[in-house]
């Protein structure tokens, strides 16, 4: 039950705000309805309530911690204790911090069973060594905005997570000339290549280091400086998600170098002021001499399989985050002759290789459709150029 007497909420910047904010609404509202909805497994009885927060914590403090640590907010029922530590943007989870949080949690607990989240916005589970378990704000969120009949409070709750952009993709809106839209469309495109990485078979969503969320070719610059410089862009002219298999997280000798300047990679590629998303091999052979003398060698069965496959070959020349529409071919012939005369020079150094995706379907339809060809463009050309030894093997 509620405990209206307590004061969470504060206005302030970042995680604690957010924080604050949900763990107020939680207890004004059924506490065990909204948690069994976010864990599943863990099941929570009516007599769930919030017993702590950051600003009302635990009263007991353990000897052997080095520090009296707060939880960022306690939930407690008939059987257990359950703890929760909240990061957001790059922040990390913090082993010695978790481990010491699970101690003054089983030092409060009595002879109930003890547990300890730990919630980031990253999208893989990051790294730590502590008797904790990792939830994504982004599941979070998501779960909330999908209980169905909710209250008052637990509305609210799904206002704030909607405004964070943790819905989920929910399809693109339709085009509109002005600056709120091409915002739109960006988070548009960056909720589908989360939800991508949910369902993809093997394959992770590309992120520079195991705890930071940066994609390749996002809007980052002020739109007020820019509207005073004619000749910045907006923007890239493409978004672009890099995947790689899940095998190779961790391990820098790779060809799937988002980069673009050696090897390859597949990627979601948006255009930035059209809803439109490609599922696409991304090569760049004017820098890379073993990428280029590899399409040469194989120019025909590569051709091959892009017509059998019903893809599209995109050829260009510049980076993705400027360039003008690239020439299209689907023919074999043509596509076998371009690569060997033409590959790698003037208006052909960047080759794109895969299908385009009808967006006038569902989101759901979307997400599905984009999963697929991801996993199917990883089959046909697994593993990158370094790494494959027998090409005849997907002939």
């Amino acid at each position: 039950m509620g405990s209206p007497k307590r004061d969470f909420f504060r206005y302030i910047d970042g995680e604690e705000s957010q924080t604050d904010f949900f763990v107020s609404l939680l207890d004004q509202t059924d506490t065990a309805r909204v948690l069994n909805a976010i864990h599943g497994d863990l099941k929570f009885d009516d007599s769930a309530y919030v017993r702590a927060t950051q600003r009302d914590g635990l009263p007991h403090h353990p000897d052997q911690n080095d520090k009296r640590r707060t939880i960022d907010w306690v939930v407690e029922d008939d059987t257990k204790l359950v703890g929760y530590e909240s990061k957001t943007g790059t922040d990390s989870l913090y082993p010695k911090q978790l481990r010491e949080e699970r101690r003054k949690l089983e030092h409060n607990a009595g002879r109930k069973d003890v547990y300890l989240f730990g919630i980031t916005e990253d999208v893989h589970k990051p790294d730590f060594d502590a008797d904790a378990t990792w939830l994504s704000w982004f599941d979070v969120g998501a779960a909330v905005i999908d209980i169905e009949n909710k209250s008052e409070a637990i509305e609210i709750m799904s206002d704030l997570f909607k405004h964070k952009g943790y819905e989920g993709f929910t399809g693109f809106a339709p085009f509109e000339r002005d600056e709120a839209w091409f915002i739109t469309h960006q988070n548009d495109a960056v909720d589908l290549a989360f939800e991508v990485d949910k369902y993809a078979d093997g394959l992770s969503l590309y992120t520079k280091r195991t705890n930071h969320t940066d994609f390749y070719n996002r809007a980052k610059r002020n739109l007020n400086k820019i509207k005073k410089n004619d000749h910045h862009s907006l923007g890239p002219s493409y978004y672009i998600f890099a995947y790689q298999p899940d095998e190779y997280f961790g391990d820098a000798d790779t060809d799937y170098n988002t980069s673009g300047g050696v090897g390859w990679y597949l990627a979601i590629v948006v255009p930035a002021l059209q809803n439109e998303v490609y599922v696409h091999l991304n090569t760049y052979l004017s820098k890379d001499d073993t990428s280029k003398k590899f399409f040469n060698q194989y120019s025909k069965q590569i051709a091959r399989l892009i017509e059998e496959n019903d893809m599209e070959l995109h050829a260009s020349a510049n980076s993705l985050f400027s360039e003008k529409s690239p020439t299209s071919h689907t023919d074999s012939e043509e596509i076998s002759a371009l690569i060997e005369n033409e590959g790698g020079k003037g208006r052909f150094k960047r080759f794109r290789i895969g299908w385009e995706v009808d967006t006038n379907q569902s989101p759901e339809d979307i997400v599905e459709d984009v999963t697929e060809k991801i996993e199917e463009l990883h089959e046909i050309f697994y593993n990158g150029v370094e790494r494959r030894t027998e090409y005849a093997e997907i002939d």
